[in-house]
């Protein structure tokens, strides 16, 4: 059996996908940031000149109250990088390094470093209970 070739989600389909896990309309969305609705509309379906900036994205998230990692999603798919890969030169070194290793090495990287994370979290929540 051959791999399955994952696609990767446009702008509006991720967009869509959060607003609606969201319970929002495209209208709330849009008048919550003064966007027109039009705009907002085109953002979803892919049909736009170029690709929202960064602080539209920033807006748009804030108005639907993202998640990090939907904000995040947003993000990628606008192919924007978060502010963090701009200030952090190391992550921008593991992104690269990252996108060239096969499908399931990447996930299990990926696993790794969210239990490396999770672990270091119930660290820090030991610590602050016993003050």
């Amino acid at each position: 059996m051959e791999p399955r070739e994952e696609r990767r989600e446009t702008f509006g389909t991720v967009l869509r996908r959060i607003r609606k896990s969201k319970d929002m309309t495209q209208r709330e969305v849009a008048r919550a940031i003064n966007m027109d609705f039009s705009y907002f509309s085109r953002l979803e379906t892919d049909h736009f000149k170029s690709l929202p900036t960064r602080e539209t994205i920033a807006k748009i998230a804030d108005a639907m109250q993202c998640t990090e990692v939907e904000k995040a999603d947003l993000l990628a798919a606008a192919g924007r990088v978060a502010v963090e890969m701009q200030e952090r030169p190391e992550l921008r070194r593991l992104f690269r390094t990252a996108t060239q290793l096969p499908s399931a090495e990447l996930e299990e990287l990926v696993k790794r470093a969210e239990e490396q994370l999770k672990q270091q979290q119930e660290k820090g929540k030991g610590r602050r209970g016993r003050g």
